[in-house]
């Protein structure tokens, strides 16, 4: 398949150390890739490939740091010396250089080519290339009815394979073939081939990719991983809950029905005609929307956009290690991305010698794929049971073969929760298995740390965005000229010392641009310079804002407007002029006189600089007045009591609720590194009860979300009871009661998608255990939002000035608040139930508050 024309098989490019020096200067698409893999976690030094100076560097996160800056910088100065004339930049950026650390090239090709090739070949980087190579050979091909005719499957023209792909295959939408981005449609770059990627979304196309690419990792594992990986591979596409499984007629032209099918040669056999599936089809259909349609108004939708692969990056897993430690968070990333790392870090502890490092990384690697089970959207309880089932034994029980070597008391722990299985079930295991691996991946770091001092180094000067910046000291020294002239001719303000005295504290803080910004304010502002003759001044600066938003025959006719009814001796040039004799001058000399004010236009520059004077005006002589009016101070303080009373209605509370959800490999869970040290926070009585303090200040419905994810782990834990399953479903109802379908309006308590809701509700028999799963991960993921503003906010005051600062805030809101009605009283004896840390096994008496009375622990 050379050119992508019909009949011809796919001609996959091959890298290895006799070609790799010219594959580097000639082929940009494998420096991409090959810089994607150097960049990766587990190496400690990242190096890149430098196509502009045909040589290598360290890599240097300065120059993305400083350009960043820059592009800030330009944008404040832009968007603020017009609304803000007395602006200025408190620091101004002045330098653009910084340096980088270049390598010998020859001493480290040789290095790459001894340390990183071997890696890169077995990793999905290669494959993800070779692929992409593949897609951009296309790019020659023409669409004839001689393409229907390309053999795929055993001597099938691709017309029939194409027509029963198409109808089995109906509900397939047609968004999911088109590319956001139309300018790299070719397959000529790893970001045409992400494209390629995206484009395959929730269609048949993705499963096929995925287990093209399984075929290439099962060939580089070891004998000794092979035969689980393989089992795995089978639960993946075989088995019809999996998200991942292909159709019962794809699976039987290929031949993989059967269990006894799925052995490595046979699939190495199959992979070419999977290959000509993936180019001669998918591709050529990828490639034909883009060139055929060659539109990019219809693009992805948001839901499909997410650069992961489910094999290498698992968007649920609840590591429950602790991220203060800097090895720790980048072991984490490095075991996510081993497979584009071709297992870097799992060879090294296959070669140390010790056992217990390498059944650790295996552990780890196998418990991403257990965890992956929870992000599917159809979710299999009899697999996740199965696999936990095999964890277990593999690697936790007393006999393992591949003993991660868990306390006797951790392993009880895990075996009592064993069934049913749930995504937090190895969590103690995930732990002992991290700190273990903790001392070899310290190890490796260091080595890898010393490695590039081996080569030549020398420091090189550049300059960032220099185009960008030269503007960027333009603007400064612009915006310095027109503060000198600001000081010379002082504001009027300044004429009228005490002014301000007049103002009470409270509002002495607002200035003019957060009121223009209040619609509501700016109209009472308005209405007060009626009154007081001077509306005409706000009106003006107002008009000129709008005009800066026109363009054509509505911007000339803006202009024409400004000009005829403020530029004349009925405001600007008159008796009662906004402006003294000198600026009134310097507005005409920048006209151009008198007639040219008459003939043209006014220039922009001209009308900017009667906008600032207005701006110092009226901040200076009518926003106090206007601050110390005894109508604005009256509806501040009559603000203050609507807010309160509006906290207290719940279908207000409710109309505010943001329905946020994040949703990656086809589950509900974040995969952020904050929601490991959020859930091991909410397992903790002091700093849950802390979180609590802080959300309940924020939003109501945001402490029923904690509370609410804190009644399903205990209904997690008493399905791992001997309660009776009557016992069980009367703990759902109550929980459902409380927080799904309340008698307090509203219904809803918690952030959760309302169709989620209905399907805990209408389901909530046949999905057993985990009738709270998708509505667990979406109230996580709310709290998730909240976590960082808290975890700062304890760093800032101290963990013993935090309890304090919550109880004073706490305070401050509450003597405000009054019942909403004859339910609050049941409500506080509600949370003080779901807040208790202590939960009583099945059988015994407990005193429980409020709905959870009836309940027996």
């Amino acid at each position: 398949m050379s050119r992508g024309f019909p009949g011809e098989s796919p001609d996959f490019p091959e890298i290895t150390s006799e070609n790799f020096e010219h594959s580097l200067s000639s082929d940009q698409s494998f420096v991409e890739f090959f810089n994607d893999f150097l960049l990766l976690p587990v190496f400690s030094v990242a190096v890149r490939y430098d196509g502009m100076s045909a040589g290598f560097e360290l890599l240097d996160h300065t120059a993305v740091c400083l350009s960043h800056r820059i592009r800030t910088a330009l944008m404040e100065i832009r968007s603020r010396a017009v609304c803000e004339p007395s602006w200025s930049p408190a620091e101004p950026l002045r330098d653009n250089s910084y340096s980088v650390t270049r390598l010998d090239r020859e001493q480290t090709i040789q290095w790459l080519k001894r340390d990183r090739l071997p890696f890169f070949l077995r990793s999905d980087c290669y494959f993800e290339f070779r692929l992409t190579k593949g897609l951009s050979q296309l790019s020659g091909a023409r669409s004839s009815p001689a393409d229907d005719q390309c053999c795929l499957l055993s001597a099938r023209p691709l017309g029939r394979f194409s027509e029963e792909m198409d109808s089995s295959f109906t509900c397939l939408n047609p968004s999911r073939s088109e590319p956001d981005d139309c300018s790299s449609a070719h397959g000529r770059s790893r970001s045409s081939f992400l494209e390629f990627k995206r484009s395959l979304v929730g269609g048949p196309g993705e499963n096929i990719l995925h287990l093209w690419m399984d075929i290439e990792r099962l060939k580089t594992l070891s004998a000794k991983t092979k035969s689980r990986y393989l089992g795995w591979m089978k639960g993946q596409y075989v088995v019809s809950s999996s998200a991942a499984a292909l159709g019962e007629q794809l699976l039987c032209r290929l031949g993989l029905n059967s269990a006894t099918c799925w052995r490595e040669e046979r699939l190495r056999e199959l992979q070419p005609c999977l290959s000509e599936i993936l180019l001669l089809y998918w591709g050529q259909r990828f490639r034909l929307i883009v060139s055929g349609q060659g539109s990019c108004e219809r693009g992805l939708s948001s839901s499909v956009c997410a650069d992961t692969d489910p094999q290498t990056v698992c968007s649920c897993s609840d590591m429950r290690a602790e991220l203060d430690s800097t090895e720790i968070q980048t072991l984490l990333e490095a075991l996510h991305t081993e497979s584009r790392s071709g297992f870097f870090f799992t060879h090294f502890c296959q070669n140390s010698g010790q056992q217990l490092w390498e059944n650790a990384v295996y552990f780890c690697s196998e418990l991403l794929q257990y965890h992956q089970l929870f992000c599917q959207s159809r979710f299999d309880p009899y697999r996740a049971q199965r696999t936990a089932q095999l964890l277990y034994a593999s690697y936790l029980s007393s006999g393992a073969q591949m003993s991660v070597g868990l306390s006797e008391e951790d392993r009880r722990a895990v075996l009592l929760r064993l069934s049913p299985p749930f995504e937090d079930l190895f969590d103690r295991a995930e732990d002992h298995a991290l700190s273990v691996l903790l001392e070899p991946w310290t190890l490796l770091s260091e080595r890898l740390r010393d490695a590039p001092h081996t080569v030549a180094q020398w420091q090189e000067v550049r300059y960032a965005e220099a185009e960008l910046f030269q503007t960027l000291q333009t603007l400064y020294t612009h915006t310095q000229s027109r503060q000198q002239q600001q000081h010379r001719t002082p504001a009027e303000g300044s004429r009228a010392p005490g002014i301000w005295d007049k103002v009470p504290q409270e509002f002495r803080a607002v200035r003019l641009d957060s009121l223009l910004r209040n619609r509501m304010e700016l109209q009472h502002f308005l209405s007060f310079l009626e009154e007081n003759s001077a509306s005409l001044e706000l009106q003006c600066w107002l008009d000129v804002e709008q005009l800066k938003k026109s363009d054509g025959a509505l911007l000339e006719e803006r202009n024409t407007s400004i000009k005829d009814k403020y530029f004349s001796s009925n405001f600007l040039f008159g008796a009662g002029s906004p402006a003294t004799e000198e600026q009134q001058m310097r507005l005409l000399q920048m006209c151009g006189g008198q007639q040219c004010l008459q003939r043209d236009s006014v220039s922009l520059s001209v009308l900017s600089e009667l906008q600032s004077l207005l701006h110092s005006r009226l901040e200076t002589r009518w926003l106090p007045l206007f601050l110390s009016s005894s109508q604005f101070i009256r509806r501040q303080q009559q603000k203050k009591v609507t807010d309160v009373e509006r906290e207290q209605q719940p279908v207000i509370r409710q109309r505010r609720r943001r329905h946020v959800w994040r949703q990656a490999s086809g589950g509900l869970m974040s995969s952020s590194q904050e929601s490991v040290a959020l859930r091991r926070a909410l397992l903790n009585p002091v700093t849950c009860l802390q979180f609590q303090k802080f959300l309940s200040v924020r939003d109501d419905l945001l402490e029923n979300d904690l509370l609410f994810w804190l009644e399903v782990q205990r209904y997690k834990d008493l399905c791992h009871s001997r309660c009776d399953d009557v016992a069980l479903q009367r703990k759902v109802s109550i929980i459902i009661s409380c927080f799904i379908s309340s008698c307090v309006p509203p219904a809803l308590q918690i952030h959760v998608p309302p169709e989620a809701a209905q399907r805990v509700m209408s389901q909530q028999r046949a999905l057993g255990p985990y009738v709270f799963r998708e509505t667990q991960a979406c109230v996580f993921d709310e709290l998730l939002k909240h976590w960082p503003d808290f975890v700062a906010l304890r760093s800032a005051v101290g963990e013993e000035e935090l309890q304090r600062v919550l109880d004073r805030e706490t305070r401050s809101r509450r003597p405000t608040e009054e019942p909403d009605d004859s339910c609050s009283q049941q409500e506080e004896e509600d949370e003080a139930h779901v807040v208790a840390d202590e939960e009583q096994n099945c059988g015994t008496d407990g005193t429980r508050a409020a709905t959870y009375k009836d309940l027996i622990f």
